[in-house]
């Protein structure tokens, strides 16, 4: 545990010299400023190109970090051994296996070149993806990215993909993505979220589900959207259960995936950033494109979790949604007007994710997640 927290300790410090717009040149971005690229805010003259280069570097020091903890790991992530052997079901085309495409043919691309069964090398490659995807995508979306990069990191994001390691490609993937959606340029979005569904295809969802958020704007010819959804969630079981097994078909009826379950956590951390978006809404988030989407994004997920436990792997459908919550908790909490009321809050936020972390690490013990002890191939440590 200690290493896990050495290694978000570091990474958070290399992150605070990254310059994002809410620290470059002390500029405070209000609601109404859209998030974006940090050197697209004017600092000096003549000053972007070198706040670029040090961002680069401070950028390449976390990726790097991030990197090589994960590429080197060997026995950590629930499903680690799972997915070695699935590797060589790949190869041997002797069973069955529910990867995409996509990922089948860069499997066997990295075992045709390094050799039969060297699934070190295919761990580390998709651990370069993800980690740079993720770097990258924060980076370019988050107008603060060291308050982002904190969310990311205590969440526990980033220590989860070394799980699920197709899943969490495609939402570093997404994260990536988020800025051509932001600057809508959708072609290039779509395209991005269609090679995401070539390694896990339930990212196809983002594309509807981000154009909804996006363009629906809530006022009284729009509200009974909610009731609706909820109506739908609550009575039509049977449906979204049959859509969800078009899409998944070997979800049905699995003992492990095919269960009904209520993620108190997730509803309780929707619900409370849900309430800290009301709370301060007409400040924060109205009038501001972004922090709508990201606003709309969090209901979602808060209406599904609360109602869609019956879904197989509901986080997973979830998580596209949950994900945009590191950069719109930062909105909110930079535009409370009152100083010692947004600190209050900040010091709330900062507290609740450092207690959530500590909680998450303390269960990796239990061989439910498989992330203690850290093992690697280079010091057997």
């Amino acid at each position: 545990m200690i290493f896990y927290f050495s290694l978000t300790f570091v990474t958070l410090i290399l992150a605070y010299f990254v310059r994002s717009s809410c620290l470059a040149g002390n500029v405070l971005l209000t609601a109404k400023s859209m998030p974006g690229n940090p050197l697209q805010i004017p600092w000096k003259k003549g000053w972007t190109t070198r706040l670029d280069l040090w961002n680069r570097i401070f950028l390449l020091a976390i990726f790097t970090l991030l990197f090589t903890v994960s590429a080197i790991r060997v026995g950590i992530g629930s499903d680690y051994w799972v997915y070695r052997e699935g590797f060589k079901h790949i190869i041997l085309k002797d069973t069955k296996i529910s990867y995409e495409p996509g990922f089948c043919l860069l499997v066997q691309i990295l075992q045709g070149v390094f050799g039969y069964d060297n699934y070190k090398i295919v761990f580390a490659v998709m651990a370069a993806l993800t980690c740079g995807l993720f770097v990258e995508g924060i980076y370019q979306v988050s107008d603060c990215f060291i308050f982002s990069f904190f969310l990311f990191m205590t969440y526990g994001y980033y220590f989860m993909s070394f799980s699920n390691v197709r899943y969490y490609f495609v939402l570093a993937l997404v994260c990536f993505a988020t800025k051509y959606f932001l600057r809508k340029q959708y072609l290039a979005f779509v395209m991005w979220i269609v090679l995401g569904a070539f390694f896990h295809k339930s990212v196809l969802l983002v594309i509807p589900v981000f154009f909804l958020a996006f363009y629906l704007k809530w006022n009284r010819k729009t509200l009974w959207l909610l009731p609706t959804g909820a109506a739908v969630l609550t009575f039509g079981k049977y449906g979204v259960r049959k859509l969800v097994f078009l899409f998944y078909p070997f979800y049905e009826g699995d003992v492990i995936l095919d269960v009904e379950s209520i993620s108190y956590v997730n509803i309780a951390r929707c619900g409370l950033i849900l309430l800290l978006a009301l709370l301060f809404y007409k400040k924060a988030i109205a009038g501001n494109p972004t922090a709508e989407l990201f606003f709309n994004l969090n209901l979602f997920a808060f209406v599904l979790y609360s109602l869609g436990y019956y879904i197989p792997e509901t986080s997973r459908i979830c998580y596209y949604m949950t994900f945009p919550q590191i950069y719109l908790v930062p909105i909110i909490l930079r535009n409370i007007e009152k100083k010692s009321l947004r600190l209050g809050c900040t010091l709330c936020v900062i507290g609740g994710y450092l207690g959530y972390f500590y909680v998450f690490l303390e269960r990796s013990k239990e061989g439910v997640i498989l992330l203690l002890p850290y093992l690697n191939w280079v010091f057997r440590a």
